[in-house]
């Protein structure tokens, strides 16, 4: 009975000490890898296995989470749990599962909880390699680092105002002739997962990526230019194809398509279709039968939007007044609308003779396009984005208003003498203006003013004599305004004397009216008398006869004169009888 008491003491104890060896828990963020080191192996997973057999076991111990295991049976280490950076995220690699056919280079997505369940991963037919599933960004993930690498990559950042462009590495082969593969919505490439089933092809893709925001993209599976590593041996593209599309206040933009069913015509414009938002939604485009070329539908000044450089090429058409000058150009106007229009030369009777000119037209939104479709782009290359070269609208100008302009110099040169040349200058003018009018409007073309400067001779000869008529005409001029100046100024001077006339007139009216007409007339004389000579120097002879000279004498022999008169003088002008000087002066005051 003893002896059974101690085995069964030393059973229990044994069972104690198994029980106590075999209880396992795991630390608090960590996760425990189980390996079982007796048994036999399963004979698909031998090295990694989803059941209880020997080797690394799929599934993972968990914290919080007890569980059993004989000591000499089964070994377990305890790893940290992954935790994927906030900017950052998780690329998956199976060491265990399944075998990928060759033609695929990622690994199909499997239901297994974000990689945390690796026994569901090997019984659902997971595949070996790199994963198309990623673990996304600022979580942390109970992954059994025996199956599953991890590599933390940065996440795709698209800067504002910019857009970002995507290849993608794995899909089906895109057939030849098409230059993208078919739209499969995939969470803006986020879910390759989709991607793949969804028959996403490689190569260049239609939809592209907003600016202001982050993705987290398999760089595995797509392959995303921005414009941060868009320097990096990305062949044709620049940052000027990545930023956002932005049509100027006076602009319109002229869409050329790269992709879509082939044209009708060689310089037909492709019709309106509806559905794809301004051309930002270029799948929708292609399904609803838009066509390949020059489009109908053009953006609109200040429109803002992100395009696919890959798919459109804009073209800028100024709509606001143009003003083109024939004249001599300098290199710095390379880049100007009428750079291509020199100095208008014409021979007349064997003299060259040349004139500057200038013509205002604008180019409405709606003429945009056929003016680029008949004129051409202005690139080669298969990259599209938005395009400053002014080139169509030179060649517009130098082709149609340049030649306009040449021809019609040319013919009525070829009819005509200098002299008629010239003095047709008017007529030339308004001829050409309507001409020009006529041949615009054909375009849809709005002109405005047409304006001619001065012909101008190469010989010096020429010039001056056809200066000479103008010099004589000018003088002619000069003469007939001097002439018509100086009979101004003689009708002033009639005027003039005619008004002082009549204001001494007045005047002396008022004075006789005052004091009488004797008396203005003795005023009047003993005024003449004090303007009278008074010689300065006396010599000698007759002191009478000098006597005689002088005012007072003179005085004298006035006042005895009006004495004689003063019984006929005793009556005014206006039959009034007026006290006159002389009375006054020979009887005194009165007392």
């Amino acid at each position: 009975m003893n002896n059974m008491i101690v085995f069964g003491g030393i059973v229990l104890a044994i069972a104690a000490f198994v029980a106590w060896r075999s209880y396992r828990t795991v630390p608090a963020e960590h996760v425990g890898i189980v390996r079982r080191v007796q048994g036999r192996s399963h004979p698909e997973f031998r090295h990694i296995t989803p059941y209880n057999t020997r080797g690394i076991l799929a599934r993972a111990l968990l914290p919080d989470r007890p569980s059993w295991l004989l000591p000499l049976r089964y070994e377990v280490t305890f790893v940290p749990r992954t935790r994927v950076a906030e900017d950052k995220i998780g690329l998956v690699t199976a060491t265990e599962g399944k075998m990928r056919p060759a033609s695929r280079s990622l690994a199909l997505p499997v239901a297994c909880d974000s990689f945390q369940d690796g026994q569901a991963f090997l019984l659902n037919g997971g595949e070996q390699g790199r994963q198309v599933d990623t673990l996304a960004n600022g979580q942390a993930y109970y992954i059994n680092t025996e199956l599953f690498e991890i590599e933390q990559v940065d996440r795709v950042y698209v800067p504002p105002g910019t857009i970002g462009l995507v290849n993608a590495k794995a899909g089906g082969i895109r057939p030849p002739g098409r230059l993208f593969g078919p739209h499969v919505e995939c969470e803006n490439f986020q879910n390759g997962g989709l991607f793949l089933a969804g028959g996403g092809e490689q190569g260049r893709q239609l939809a592209i990526l907003q600016g202001g925001a982050y993705y987290n993209i398999n760089p595995a599976l797509f392959d995303v230019v921005t414009v941060n590593n868009v320097e990096e041996g990305r062949g044709e593209l620049t940052v000027q194809h990545l930023q956002e599309i932005s049509i100027p206040i006076g602009y319109t933009g002229v869409v050329i398509t790269l992709d879509g069913a082939d044209p009708e015509s060689s310089d037909g414009l492709g019709p309106r279709v509806p559905g794809h938002e301004g051309f930002r939604l270029p799948w929708v485009f292609i399904q609803n039968g838009g066509r390949r070329g020059v489009q109908e539908e053009t953006l609109r000044e200040g429109t803002v939007c992100a395009l696919n450089p890959y798919f459109v090429r804009v073209v800028l058409i100024p709509t606001r007044l143009l003003i083109l000058e024939w004249n001599d150009k300098t290199q710095a106007e390379y880049w100007n609308y009428d750079a291509h229009l020199d100095r208008i030369a014409v021979t007349v009777q064997g003299h060259r003779l040349f004139v500057d000119m200038s013509q205002t037209l604008q180019i409405p939104p709606a003429s945009a396009p056929i003016l680029v479709s008949k004129n051409g782009g202005s690139q080669m290359t298969g990259l599209g984005g938005l395009d400053w070269n002014p080139l169509p609208v030179q060649r517009f100008v130098e082709r149609v208003l340049g030649a306009i302009v040449a021809s019609y110099f040319n013919q009525i040169a070829a009819a005509a003498t200098v002299k008629d040349f010239l003095e047709a200058y008017a007529e030339t003018r308004a001829d050409l203006s309507s001409q020009v009018r006529n041949a615009l409007q054909a375009w849809g073309v709005e002109v405005r003013n047409t304006t001619l400067g001065e012909f101008r001779a190469e010989d010096p000869t020429l010039n001056e004599i056809l200066k000479r008529p103008a010099h004589e005409q000018m003088r002619s001029e000069l003469l007939d305004l001097e002439l018509a100046n100086a009979e101004r100024e003689d009708a002033i001077d009639v005027v003039r004397v005619r008004a002082e006339s009549r204001r001494m007139a007045l005047e002396l009216k008022a004075r006789i009216e005052v004091l009488g007409l004797n008396n203005v007339m003795v005023l009047e004389m003993l005024t003449e008398i004090t303007k009278a000579p008074v010689p300065q120097f006396i010599g000698g002879g007759d002191l009478s006869a000098y006597l005689e000279t002088q005012p007072i004498a003179r005085l004298e022999e006035l006042m005895d004169k009006m004495r004689s008169l003063h019984g006929a003088a005793g009556a005014g002008i206006d039959g009034e009888t007026r006290p006159s000087l002389t009375e006054r002066d020979t009887q005194g005051d009165a007392p």
